[in-house]
């Protein structure tokens, strides 16, 4: 007990510097520009106001903006969505955002990408990242049980490559202590895009295992932890009252030639969503998509740039809007394809 006594305060010593330490790490090298600090500034801003999610993977990050929904829709919207984020990721970030906010409605976007891929480490942190409580990483942290994922989450400066770059980190100091906007192509409330436009570069290419739907595989090319997770976020919009929408959305006709059977894909997402209590709304079949969503609106064969996401968002409030969405879209990608036929003829 006598050691104990001797050796508790010299512990406490190391864990307040080592604490004191990663702060400052944190404060002079994460740069000024990191998405999910302006993120998680804005959300304590609006904390208790944002009735509205959307969520999913970089496709949602750069394809939604709130602002212009909300303008439609009379909602305050925020969207949390981040670069490969895991379906675990999204669920956390639902369940702190929920807690702090009245949220009503939930669109998660869903792809390919999101349903196959087994999440990394760095695919875990972009999600912990956004996460703004401590009691939260720590509950997401204990859920990962991941060795390298909890070091680089707790200790920042073994993420740091370059030390001596001190330069950029008085200007991440001065930034930070003026609470300076980022102004490259980060929008607001959680959307970011590029002006950049797709020209045509992968037409005719096949697009790799996690943008490839094997309609032979159907539901069970979907991860076990995606899948339970899908589960577990219907589970709670139930308990909490949320409604639950699952989207697919407008993508680059050289990303649909290439990604397999997405007939199939549709199935398997329509029949998660009534079996989750879920609305669903697939913008791969939206009669319009291929004159309305040409190349010029994306970034690359699958991303809206910051054009394409304010026409998308504007059609989105559009059909949320209608007393008949399935209107606005074909049943299938065959149903789609003599649609065009028809109207060429």
């Amino acid at each position: 007990m006598r050691n104990f006594k001797k050796i508790a305060p010299r512990i406490c010593a190391v864990l307040a510097f080592v604490i004191l330490f990663e702060s400052v790490a944190r404060f002079a090298y994460e740069g000024w520009t990191t998405f999910s600090l302006a993120s998680k500034r804005e959300r304590s801003d609006l904390k208790g106001t944002i009735d509205t999610l959307y969520c999913g993977t970089s496709i949602a990050a750069r394809g939604i903006q709130p602002v212009i929904l909300d303008e439609a829709l009379g909602t305050t919207g925020f969207n949390i969505a981040t670069n490969t984020q895991p379906l675990k990721g999204t669920y956390y970030l639902i369940q702190e955002t929920a807690e702090e906010n009245p949220v009503k409605q939930i669109y998660l976007v869903l792809s390919v990408s999101t349903l196959k891929k087994e999440a990394t480490d760095q695919e875990y942190l972009s999600a912990y990242e956004y996460l703004r409580t401590m009691r939260w990483k720590a509950r997401y942290l204990l859920s990962v049980r991941s060795e390298g994922l909890t070091v680089s989450s707790l200790l920042y400066s073994t993420r740091i490559s370059k030390y001596l770059n001190l330069k950029q980190v008085k200007k991440n100091v001065k930034k930070k202590l003026y609470r300076t906007v980022v102004q490259r192509y980060y929008g607001n409330r959680g959307w970011r895009a590029r002006k950049t436009s797709y020209e045509g570069e992968r037409a005719g290419k096949k697009n790799g295992f996690t943008g490839y739907w094997d309609g032979s595989k159907g539901i069970a090319q979907i991860t076990e932890e995606s899948l339970e997770y899908l589960y577990k976020i219907a589970d709670f919009c139930r308990e909490e009252g949320i409604e639950l929408n699952l989207l697919l959305t407008p993508i680059t006709q050289d990303y649909i030639d290439g990604a397999g059977d997405l007939d199939n894909l549709d199935e398997v997402c329509r029949a998660l969503a009534e079996e989750m209590d879920a609305n669903y709304y697939n913008f791969m079949l939206y009669k319009e998509r291929q004159t309305v969503f040409t190349n010029d609106l994306f970034e690359d064969y699958k991303h809206m740039n910051v054009e394409g996401s304010e026409v998308f968002s504007e059609l989105l409030a559009e059909v949320l809007q209608s007393s008949d969405p399935q209107e606005y879209f074909y049943d299938s990608m065959e149903e789609f394809k003599q649609g065009l036929k028809e109207e060429e003829a």
